[in-house]
């Protein structure tokens, strides 16, 4: 099932195409829209926001946002009563009184079902860049479409078709209404921005409402969401192998992964003229697992193999990619998703293995304790055709002059850094060389952490992007933990090679394309 191109969008747009002035921030209550309940709409004078409590779903920062007076609207689009309870899409609307004239839609995490604060803060947790509404963007967030992170809506046909794209034109179309009432102007640009499942959405916002938007920062995006839910459940079966499903921990201590770790740093650590515990030239670094033998124990070296060469299913066929081998495979972030620790199980285990089955199959169902794995990657075809933000072909957004700053985590151990590179290449044979940049991040897991450097600004990369008309090269990365160091993010699938000189420089950095 591939999903209507643009249908729902033009449609909504149309209906709301011929608004009511607004004379206030408060009379944007009682705006009649089609389909639109706004619940609530005030001008907020200048504050501290606390920080987003969902920074772990989203990828923002999480600390507190200082923000100027504004105008916030609160609303729900299509609320009805649903096969198993109450439906719509809740959304968050945040204008400032000094506009920049742009519009930023803030993507959400997980499987939504909560409203981040619209503040449009850069989706890296380590990122020090001025959020969005900061710069005088008006931000919207939205819950996808349904309440709560459990995964019971995804027995309603329209929730779970809203989660995997429609809500992103309703909301989008809704907000410009809004935006074009209370200022009495059009947005001059629209932008999409998030990471994870906020950078799926954001990726499908390019490919499904290209008319809509200008530009799009997607990090770490779950683009290839059905495939990485296979993926999952696929690594807790391997990892079950050599560890229990209760303490699925002990399939690696940290001793074992540290021992990793440290073998990927000697062989690759050098290659890219410098010895500072980050593996800049990933591409150059041919890792020979070989080498752990002896280290390790057999079953556990085995397992670690089978794991980083992707899923299977049990012809031998690949489900999906493997993985680099990056050496921040000895960090919480890598742990927490794929084996967990004593005190939490596996993020794969309670929230990849039952959405897998709740959501991408069909109809929904709790995964056997033995999947047959061809049948499983074929049902979930069915909702990765809507749901899936793969598409190659963006020509209309090209056309229009859009853009797309893609980041991702070399050490991401929920959506790998191969299956995006694999999408960019075949992305600029089908649409062209113009339309977006990836950047990986060496030493970075899921939307931040890792041992690597993990703070920069995509954001101010797109914007400068868009004024100018000069495709980025390089982001400038710097670290939490050494807030003095700077070096460049090579545009892939170049890399940053140290030249000499002081390393926390970024004229000591060239960028360099592997041979």
């Amino acid at each position: 099932m591939k999903r209507p191109f643009l249908y729902t969008a033009i449609a909504t747009a149309s209906a709301l195409s011929a608004p009511v002035m607004a004379a206030s921030c408060d009379d944007l209550a009682n705006l009649s829209l089609h389909a639109v309940e706004i619940n609530s709409a005030a001008v907020q004078s200048a504050q501290t926001l606390p920080p987003d409590p969902m920074s772990g779903m989203t990828g923002s920062s999480p600390t507190a946002v200082e923000v100027g007076a504004h105008c916030l609207v609160e609303g729900k689009i299509e609320d009805r009563q649903g096969v198993n309870g109450r439906y719509g899409i809740r959304f968050q609307l945040r204008m400032p009184q000094q506009w920049n004239g742009r519009f930023l839609f803030q993507g959400g995490g997980g499987t939504d079902g909560f409203i981040a604060p619209a503040i449009g803060t850069v989706p890296s947790t380590g990122s020090s860049a001025t959020p969005a509404i900061k710069r005088g963007y008006a931000v919207v967030s939205m819950d996808g479409g349904h309440n709560g992170r459990g995964f019971d809506f995804a027995a309603d046909q329209q929730a779970r078709v809203d989660l995997g794209y429609a809500s992103i034109g309703k909301v989008t179309a809704t907000a410009k209404t809004l935006i074009r009432t209370y200022y009495n102007k059009a947005p001059v640009e629209s932008y999409f921005m998030g990471c994870s499942n906020g950078g799926r959405e954001a990726m499908m916002a390019a490919q499904s409402f290209p008319l809509e938007f200008d530009g799009i920062v997607a990090g770490n995006p779950g683009f290839h969401l059905s495939r990485a839910a296979v993926s999952a459940v696929w690594e807790v079966e391997q990892f079950e192998k050599i560890a229990s499903p209760e303490k699925l921990y002990q399939a690696f201590s940290q001793s074992d992964l540290d021992t990793v770790s440290a073998a990927i740093l000697q062989q690759c650590d050098g290659l890219d003229g410098l010895e500072d515990g980050i593996v800049t030239a990933y591409a150059k670094c041919d890792f020979n697992p070989q080498s752990l033998r002896g280290k390790l124990d057999d079953d556990k070296l085995e397992t670690l193999i089978t794991i980083m060469q992707g899923a299977t299913d049990e012809a031998g066929n690949q489900l999906y990619t493997g993985w680099p081998w990056d050496p921040a495979i000895n960090t919480p972030g890598w742990r927490a998703w794929k084996i967990g620790s004593e005190n939490r199980p596996a993020l794969h285990q309670i929230l990849s293995v039952p959405s897998t089955g709740a959501v991408f199959m069909t109809p929904t169902q709790s995964i056997p304790d033995e999947p047959d794995f061809v049948a499983l990657s074929e049902n979930v075809a069915e909702v990765g055709g809507y749901f899936d933000a793969n598409d190659t072909y963006m020509t209309t957004f090209a056309d229009r002059g859009g853009k797309m700053v893609i980041f991702q985590g070399l050490a991401d151990p929920i959506f790998s850094a191969i299956d995006i590179a694999d999408w960019y290449e075949q992305t600029q044979q089908d649409t062209g060389t113009e339309v977006a940049r990836l950047f990986m991040v060496p030493g970075m897991t899921h939307c931040g952490g890792g041992n690597g450097l993990e703070d920069f600004d995509p954001l101010t990369v797109l914007e400068n992007w868009r004024s100018t008309g000069k495709a980025p090269e390089t982001m400038t990365v710097s670290g939490s933990s050494e807030p003095a160091r700077q070096m460049p993010l090579c545009a892939y699938p170049d890399y940053a090679n140290y030249t000499g000189g002081d390393k926390n420089k970024l004229e000591s950095y060239t960028c360099v394309t592997p041979e």
